[in-house]
This record gives C-alpha cells, sequence and structure tokens, in this order.
C-alpha cells in the first residue's frame, strides 16, 4: 500500500509541476459549455428573407412593415426583440427563387395580385412562403414569425373593419431534410481536422521524434519539396478520411444528397481546398510547438472552437454578436455553408464562389505560413 502511495504522490507532482496540462483540463470543459450553450438553442434572429409584392396597397404594406418589426419576445425572452427577420424587397418570383437556390435567403414571402382587394372586400387571402427547409431550425422560425404577422395584420383590420382571413400557404423549396442530415456537412469538415489534426501534426512531431525530419536534409530534396510532400500527404489523409465519413453516413444514418456530377465534383474540391488549409494551419502550429504534449493540449480547445462555431450543429443566426464575429473568419463555416449548398440544392459554382474565395485566400496564408515555419525547424 505503501508503494502504491509512492507511485500516488510522484504522478500528482508531475500533474502539479505541468500547469498547461492542469489549465487544459479546465478550459476544455469551459469552453465546451461556452460554445455549445450558447451555439445552440439561442433566438434565431436577423434571418434574410425575400418578400415579392404584386399587390400595392395600404394592407399588404402594412403586412410587410409587421413583418419588418416581428419580435422574438413573443417566443420569451427579450433577446433579439424586433430582430427577427433583414428583408430585401424583390421584384420577381424568379429571382427570389434563384437567391433562395444561392443561400442569400432563408425564405420567400410571396404577396399575390389581389391581396389588398380582397381583403377589402373581406375576402380569404392567401399569402405563400417559401421556405429552404435544408436549414429545418430556421424554417421554423421563419414559419412562425410570418404567421404570426398574418395573425397580427387580420387582428387589426378586425377590430376596424370587418372579419377577414389571411392564410399563409407554406411551401417547402426542397425535399424534407432531417436535421442528422443538416448536420452531415458540419461532420465532414470535423473528419477533415480530426485527421489533420492525427495525420498531420501528429505524425510530424513523431517524425520530429524519430530524426526523420533531419533526415531529409541529408537527402537531394529540397526544402520546399519535402513541405509539399508533407502537406500533400496529409491532404490526401484528411481528404480520404472526409470522403470516408460520407459514405458512412450515407449507409448508416440515411442521409441522402442530391447533387448531380457537377455538384460532387465542386464539394470534392471543397473538401481537397478545405483539408489543404486546415492541414497547413496544423502543420505550421505543429512544427513550432516544443512538445507533442502542448500540440495536443492545444488541439482540442482549436478544434472546439473551429466546430461549434461552423454552424455545424445550430444556424449561425442563432448566434450572439461575439460568437457571429468568430464565425466571419472561421474556415470551416464557409466549408460547411458550400457542401450544404452542393449537397441539397444543387448548386452551381456561383452560389459557392465566395465560399471559395475565402477558402482559397484562408489556405494560401495557411500555406505560406506552414513552409515558412517548416524551413525554420528544418
Amino acid at each position: 500500500m505503501i508503494g502504491a502511495l509512492w507511485v500516488c504522490e510522484r504522478d500528482i507532482r508531475k500533474f502539479v509541476r505541468q500547469p498547461a496540462v492542469m489549465a487544459t483540463a479546465l478550459v476544455g470543459p469551459l469552453l465546451m459549455l461556452i460554445l455549445l450553450g450558447y451555439a445552440f438553442g439561442g433566438s434565431i434572429t436577423r434571418v434574410p428573407v425575400a418578400v415579392v409584392r404584386y399587390s400595392e396597397g395600404a394592407q399588404s404594406s402594412t403586412y410587410v412593415d409587421i413583418l419588418r418589426s416581428e419580435q422574438n419576445c413573443a417566443l420569451g425572452g427579450e433577446v433579439g426583440c424586433a430582430e427577427a427577420f433583414r428583408l430585401r424587397e424583390v421584384p420577381s418570383l424568379e429571382t427570389a427563387r434563384l437567391m433562395l437556390q444561392r443561400g442569400q435567403v432563408k425564405a420567400i414571402v410571396y404577396i399575390p395580385d389581389g391581396f389588398d382587394g380582397n381583403l377589402d372586400n373581406s375576402n380569404t387571402v392567401f399569402v405563400t412562403l417559401y421556405l429552404d427547409n435544408t436549414d429545418p431550425l430556421t424554417s421554423a422560425t421563419v414559419s412562425g414569425g410570418v404567421i404570426r404577422a398574418a395573425q397580427q395584420l387580420s387582428t387589426q383590420i378586425q377590430v376596424s373593419i370587418h372579419q377577414p382571413n389571411i392564410a399563409v400557404d407554406q411551401s417547402n423549396f426542397y425535399r424534407n431534410i432531417l436535421y442528422v442530415e443538416f448536420m452531415a456537412p458540419g461532420s465532414i469538415v470535423q473528419a477533415i481536422f480530426v485527421a489533420s489534426i492525427i495525420g498531420g501534426g501528429i505524425s510530424i512531431l513523431m517524425d520530429r521524434q524519430r530524426g526523420v525530419l533531419e533526415g531529409y536534409i541529408v537527402t537531394p530534396l529540397e526544402q520546399h519539396e519535402i513541405v509539399l510532400g508533407v502537406l500533400l500527404a496529409g491532404v490526401i489523409k484528411a481528404a480520404f478520411s472526409s470522403i470516408a465519413m460520407l459514405f458512412l453516413a450515407i449507409m448508416i444514418t440515411g442521409i441522402r444528397p442530391t447533387a448531380d456530377a457537377s455538384g460532387i465534383l465542386l464539394m470534392l474540391f471543397t473538401i481537397l481546398l478545405t483539408a489543404l488549409g486546415v492541414i497547413s494551419m496544423m502543420t505550421a502550429f505543429a512544427v513550432r510547438v516544443p512538445a507533442a504534449q502542448v500540440y495536443q493540449l492545444f488541439s482540442f480547445p482549436i478544434n472546439l472552437i473551429l466546430y461549434f462555431t461552423s454552424g455545424a450543429i445550430y444556424p449561425i443566426d442563432g448566434f450572439p454578436d461575439w460568437m457571429r464575429t468568430i464565425a466571419v473568419v472561421n474556415p470551416e463555416v464557409y466549408a460547411v455553408h458550400a457542401l450544404r449548398l452542393l449537397m441539397y440544392k444543387r448548386a452551381d459554382l456561383s452560389a459557392v464562389l465566395g465560399d471559395f474565395v475565402f477558402l482559397a485566400i484562408f489556405t494560401a496564408i495557411m500555406c505560406t505560413i506552414a513552409v515558412i515555419a517548416f524551413r525554420r525547424t528544418l
């Protein structure tokens, strides 16, 4: 028993003498609490919604004004009041549908011709709501807000004039998307990051400990060839991991991507571009840390921050402002957005071009940093 206590005391002293380990043991769960707590279940606000109005009159104008000032306070709490929607008036339904397909808006409110006249004559009128149901959580929020706005207008008119009926006809723009399918693009990107940690950074650190990196120096290889070879291997491993994740998700969870041939090629390009950027970032980090343990300790918090602010598990429109700020510079946000458009909306290159531009810039910067850091290590 005395020997066991001696071993226990030694391990505790070793743990106390490593403040980074102690800090990570606290920081990891704390980050999980903060990020997951704020990333999941917040009021979804400032949702971009296109309004197509073919009826010009006082009642339709009032309805749009009600939508513009729609309050989430009716759902409870004081968060996000008067900020439920960001309305964009669009001249035609065809243009609005194209915007919905490209992910520029999350819903279309269509006010047909004759809306005002039928209301004035106490007839039933219909407002058509086209929903981007590839995001089921946001769709539910938008649907509730549009219906409440119709009820509010009906109440105002009943008090002053007569008893009209305003009905909201909901139409899903795509097939029914389950929440597990909503999460799938984020899981693919997560597979890339995990492969980057294991097959990228940790592999490099092990090679450095075994002297493999120093052994490259005595070969005829140029330094840039060594760096590019390491990055290329990491990209292949990360791409294989993410593609395998996609096939396993299709077989096990039953997700059904609707991408055509060009969409599949764009998905593959998204995966490769994201993998190169993330591998370069983790390689630059790995070659500059003093020990493998430090790398492992800091990789976990980095993974949490990037994943939970990527919109993989909850819409970014439900984030607080400080998390939206992180999302602006998070490469996983753009990868998840592009994959979601390509997997379920049959989007073309123009729809994901903005995502590709950001990922290309991020990848170029990370590759440059990785090359410089690697050369200094060699």
